[in-house]
């Protein structure tokens, strides 16, 4: 018999033991595999957007005229390396922007070039075949183009291809100088900033930004944070978990594990085996999982389609299979989790039976405080680095530890309530019981640990989650005052449209808003115009105002949002200097409004103070109408110069906002659900091996004469109890981390802080759910009695 036939014989008596604990590999490999292979290809082309990303000009005549191909040949000539965009935007609702560039000159430009490697692919093809007409974009937005029946569209070629933004079809500025009869065109010429850094504008030219360069990822990256502290939570939690199957493997093998060595069989030899078996188990648990989570990355897809729109090809990434390194990855995390999980086992000869007397002398000496010194040590440096944090992944680690401190302290915790209640028994029955949970406590430690983890995250996610849904539902009833909003699609006068717009039958109010980008020092920030005067701006929230702020905005005053406030340390009454294009203004903050939903800092200003020349103008229209039912859905059909434009009114804007934060926060409830099963599953597996170790004592109750129903129920309600009791004292742990969310990862990730709200349903549910899976680990074990046990006593 080989050493091999011997450890699969442990199995082998042990079935359920080896189940448990390949499914737990396979879970934890399933979310966290999952998960990596969403958040690591969405990191690769947040990388790849901002490498593309740059400060770009657009060159412009100094006598207003619009630009044409002799001014493009001019600046070539000069020395300056140009490219020119040609936009056609057609008059369809829903219609793609089609954008003509120049294959030969697109290099200038990094949002071109190499730091957009599909988009860079997608040029080189245009250049392929110049003779043949060729539209790119995404498959969307291709069938979008074939539904407008132009004339002579048949003749072009449609490809799809990777790299284009969403709403954008990509050609030959040539091709798209013929389409652009069917709708309105407009020709630019773009330019580097950096080619200013070392040439200058031939004489009657003047450039305006028109992308500052600077990359609004912050709320990417901080998801895609979030998700990965999530996964790794789902693997910490597994890792506890097979370590306690491991520690219970140990007490069972010990014993044929040193027949084996006193038989001659080298411990160094047991120890490779044992190795082996790891990477073993690794394997499996590692390749099941893999492919299990390529699948829940495609379920979770759509989430990140809303979430991350236009940032990278959620499709192309639920055909992929794994990669090879992924695999690798998850094979090789693995087999560190079983191996320290294993470590006992691997260290035979040092924590033999003599180590195990010695342990026990030590711990019959040690204080009842000495345990918990390393987790209250823990919790007091974790808490000191969370108050003094602003980094993301600095308040993320030190919120790790607290909750592990807090989470070895838990079952120590529940033991001695349960030893107060054991002192204070009166009936022998009822004594036994406090003892017997207990020690239930003791051996299942870890699993309660992982349990009091995933119940944490489960209650701290859902209340940041459900209060961000509450207080965005009450921002947006506050600042949607209109009942019709109105996009033109196109830059347009705002004072000349107002005046159609009140024309417009039922329309008794027009409020319009500017929006464009400004330079707040050496920071980019959005700027949003209004009308102070509007009724349509009494209710917004204010977080600090001076009294009657919309008076004092037209009177050199500004608004700034609560992110920009807190990035730049701003406070009512503090004045800021900031430039509108060309344009220098210094105003007074006059006061700070909560802004939710976007991590960018933003400047309110009158309508009247913002040039011309804002970079990136764009005007909106919110409308205020009589009657809901005033046929305003016809309206673009009816008049010539509302076509093209894009009307909804306030119940479908809100529905809309609501459907993309719903669809977003539906992936960190799975995995918080997942998690929490993971936990549950294992516990119960554990539970059962538990309960049978301990058999003896209750069929030695039932031989003292206590009835089998009487302790089967017994048995159930200390499996109940324990599971209830630890889902009530982990739930301050949740209360903790909602705290962290909404007052540490929140201001830190997106710029603004949450109220904390508590939810005491959302509580019980989650201890019901404790004590549902207290009473399935107690009913797993059906008869606690086994006269047998006692056969050779």
């Amino acid at each position: 018999m080989g050493l091999g036939t011997v450890f699969l014989s442990h199995y082998r008596r042990h079935p359920g033991q080896l189940a448990g604990l390949l499914l737990i590999l396979v879970c934890a490999a399933m979310l966290w595999s999952g998960v990596r292979s969403l958040t690591g290809r969405a990191e690769e082309a947040v990388a790849q957007s901002r490498a593309a990303l740059e400060p770009r000009l657009v060159v412009v005549r100094v006598d207003g005229r619009a630009v044409d191909v002799d001014d493009f040949a001019r600046l070539r000539r000069a020395g300056l390396c140009a490219s020119p965009r040609l936009q056609v935007y057609f008059p369809a609702p829903e219609a793609p922007e089609l954008v003509g560039i120049d294959p030969f000159t697109a290099a200038c430009l990094r949002q071109y070039s190499g730091g957009a490697p599909l988009l860079e692919e997608a040029i080189d093809e245009l250049m392929a075949d110049l003779d043949r007409p060729l539209l790119l974009g995404s498959a969307a937005d291709l069938a979008r183009w074939r539904e407008l029946s132009l004339p002579g569209a048949a003749d072009y070629r449609l490809e799809q291809a990777g790299g284009v933004p969403p709403g954008t079809l990509l050609a030959d500025i040539a091709v798209a100088a013929e389409l652009a009869p069917a709708g309105r065109a407009q020709l630019e010429i773009l330019l580097p900033a950096a080619e200013l850094e070392t040439r200058s504008l031939p004489p009657g030219y003047r450039t305006r930004v028109e992308d500052y360069g600077v990359e609004p990822d912050s709320l990417v990256e901080a998801f895609l944070l979030n998700l990965d502290a999530l996964g790794a939570l789902a693997l910490l939690v597994a890792a506890l978990l097979v370590r306690s199957i491991y520690r219970f493997a140990l007490e069972q093998r010990r014993r044929t594990l040193e027949i084996l060595v006193r038989l001659g069989v080298q411990v160094s030899r047991l120890r490779l085996v044992l190795a082996t078996e790891v990477l073993l188990l690794a394997l499996v648990g590692g390749s099941v999982g893999v492919w299990l989570g390529g699948m829940l990355a495609s379920a979770m897809a759509g989430g990140f389609r809303w979430t991350l729109s236009g940032l990278f090809s959620v499709e192309a990434l639920a055909q992929r299979p794994p990669a090879a390194e992924t695999w690798l990855g998850m094979v090789l995390i693995l087999a560190i989790v079983v191996g320290w999980a294993s470590l006992d086992l691997l260290m035979l000869r040092r924590n033999g039976r003599n180590g195990e007397k010695r342990a026990a002398r030590m711990g019959g000496r040690r204080r009842p405080w000495a345990g918990s010194l390393v987790p209250l040590l823990l919790i007091a440096v974790s808490l000191a680095a969370l108050l003094a944090a602003e980094k993301l992944w600095l308040i993320f680690v030190a919120t790790t530890g607290c909750l592990a401190g807090a989470g070895l302290l838990l079952p120590g915790l529940l033991d001695r309530l349960l030893a107060r209640a054991e002192r204070h028994s009166r009936r022998p029955l009822l004594e036994w019981s406090c003892a017997e949970m207990r020690a239930l406590c003791r051996l299942l430690q870890l699993p309660l640990v992982a349990l009091a983890f995933a119940i944490a995250a489960a209650v701290g996610v859902q209340a940041m989650v459900t209060g961000f849904e509450s207080t965005f539902a009450r921002w947006l009833d506050q600042r949607l005052q209109g009942d019709l909003y109105l996009d033109p699609g196109r830059p347009v006068d705002p004072a000349d449209w107002s005046g159609r717009l009140r024309d417009l039958p039922g329309v008794n109010t027009v409020l319009p808003m500017v929006r464009g980008r400004g330079l707040l020092g050496a920071r980019s920030v959005d700027v949003l115009a209004v009308d102070p005067a509007s009724p349509l701006l009494r209710d917004w929230p204010f977080l600090d105002a001076v009294p009657r702020p919309w008076a004092a905005l037209s009177q050199q005053g500004v608004l700034v949002n609560e992110q920009l406030a807190r990035r730049q340390s701003l406070g009512v009454g503090d004045e800021i200097r900031f430039v509108l294009g060309a344009q220098p203004l210094t105003r007074s903050v006059i006061g700070i409004y909560a802004d939710y939903g976007r991590p960018e800092g933003e400047l309110l200003l009158p309508v009247g103070a913002v040039p011309d020349a804002l970079p990136g103008r764009y005007t909106t229209f919110v409308l205020g109408v009589a009657d809901a039912d005033s046929g305003w859905r016809d309206w673009p059909a009816q008049y010539p110069w509302l076509a093209g434009s894009r009307l909804r009114d306030q119940a479908g804007l809100k529905q809309a906002a609501n459907t993309a934060f719903a669809r977003t926060f539906q992936m960190t409830r799975l995995l918080n659900g997942l998690t929490l099963a993971l936990a549950g599953t294992a516990l119960a597996l554990m539970g059962v091996v538990i309960f049978r170790l301990r058999q003896r004592s209750y069929t030695l109750l039932h031989v003292y004469g206590v009835p089998r129903r009487q302790l089967r129920h017994r048995l159930i309600v200390h499996s109940m109890l324990v599971t209830g009791l630890q889902g009530i004292l982990a739930t301050p742990l949740g209360i903790f981390l909602s705290w962290v969310l909404v007052a540490g990862v929140n201001p830190a990730a997106f710029g603004w802080a949450l109220p904390l709200y508590l939810y005491p349903g959302f509580w019980l549910q989650v201890w019901l759910a404790c004590l549902l899976i207290g009473a399935v680990v107690g009913a797993l074990m059906r008869d606690p009695v086994r006269l047998e046990t006692l056969k050779n006593e």
